[in-house]
């Protein structure tokens, strides 16, 4: 996989309770929900935004539920030390952060699910992501993934809960150019019907709409 994509782990706060919020829990005016770049987020004065933490078993869009204090560039994570000065935070890969993914949880004691992310969040080590430049890669791989093949292969590569960037990274992926245009078309639908599903939750974001029901 690691020939067509890059799989790589994110941040680790050390202190979730400290620096994570439900988006709800603050207040909407300081959060930046569609940062571009770390220029970008640092430029909008914003103290909150979306934060990928990986979340319950859910394929194709959805766990937008977290934000993380990332006001001026992280500068309380990345200064954030034990009683000694010794750095308790890590900040991994900050030139991924906010931009577009697929995202899988890191525990998973059942099927193995993958999910679209759109651009603006940072991710979580517990929320590993898959980045590439061609879009288009990026959407092929997430369906092939979230086939049964791709469940029973991952088992394979990884019996334990964890799927780290590691085992991801292993997984034997092969663009097959006389079906990729049909692959990525049908990605693409099941990522618009997982999203109007996330926005029929009172907590889906901030596009909430109305529940199904009504």
């Amino acid at each position: 996989m690691d020939e067509v994509v890059t799989p790589k782990q994110g941040l680790a706060t050390a202190d979730n309770n400290r620096f994570l919020r439900e988006w709800w829990e603050v207040e909407h005016d300081k959060i930046k929900f569609d940062a571009k770049s770390i220029p970008d987020a640092v430029e909008s004065g914003k103290k909150w935004f979306p934060y990928n933490k990986g979340g319950s078993f859910r394929r194709w869009y959805g766990n937008y539920d977290y934000v993380v204090n990332w006001e001026n560039d992280g500068q309380e994570i990345r200064n954030f030390v034990d009683d000694k000065g010794k750095q308790r935070s890590v900040v991994r890969n900050p030139s991924y952060y906010f931009k577009e993914a697929i995202t899988w949880s890191d525990v998973t004691s059942g099927n193995f699910s993958i999910r679209y992310r759109e651009i603006g969040s940072l991710f979580d080590s517990t929320g590993p992501s898959i980045f590439s430049v061609s879009r288009n890669d990026r959407i092929y791989l997430l369906g092939l993934l979230n086939t049964p093949v791709g469940n029973y292969v991952f088992k394979i590569l990884n019996p334990t809960i964890h799927m780290h960037v590691g085992y991801a990274s292993l997984f034997p992926t092969l663009i097959n150019l006389s079906i990729r245009d049909r692959v990525i078309n049908i990605s693409k639908k099941c990522i618009d019907i997982a999203k109007e599903d996330w926005l029929c939750s009172e907590t889906g974001w901030t596009n909430f709409k109305k529940h199904s029901l009504i």
